[in-house]
């Protein structure tokens, strides 16, 4: 019993496998978030030129992004309305490293810069995961043609 008990404890706290990632509700914790740091919406309205209207479904993207990294551990490259809001979450430093220690079990860094040609990739492997784990990633938020070539809407950020 003690054992059974103990495996579903670790496996509660474990976060999703990529296979998973679709039952993960971005919704409320986007919402649970912006209850719990009020000034997160205004951050993300005016460093993401967003309509307040915006503010949560852009959480919601910068969430999905944070879990893709957080279960398929590639290094990727958000899109630039992604990187503005998450430049905000991260600015609540505290509970943005509670977070990733909840929900990660590790702190997901973010880092500046990059060489264009390397952004681009991983842009386009953050595209191709989304898509595969999550489904089709909305238009406003990640470009309408993610995965060309050309591409130049990505952020010049990365995570790590």
């Amino acid at each position: 019993m003690f054992i059974a008990n103990f495996k579903a404890m670790i496996a509660k706290a474990l976060p999703p496998s990529a296979k998973d990632l679709i039952a993960v509700n971005f919704n409320q914790l986007a919402d649970e978030l912006l209850m719990e740091i009020p000034v997160l919406e205004t951050k993300i309205e005016k460093g993401a030129a967003v309509k307040m209207a915006e503010v949560q479904p852009l959480l919601v993207e910068v969430l999905r992004f944070l879990f893709l990294i957080g279960t398929t551990n590639q290094k990727l490259t958000p899109s630039l309305v992604v990187d503005l809001a998450w430049h905000e979450f991260i600015l609540c430093t505290r509970r943005y490293q509670s977070f990733c220690d909840e929900h990660f079990e590790r702190f997901i860094h973010h880092h500046p810069g990059g060489k264009e040609d390397s952004n681009q990739k991983q842009f386009q492997l953050t595209h191709k995961l989304y898509r595969e784990h999550i489904g089709v990633a909305p238009e406003q938020f990640w470009g309408k043609n993610p995965m060309a070539d050309t591409q130049s809407d990505c952020g010049l950020c990365e995570a790590i």
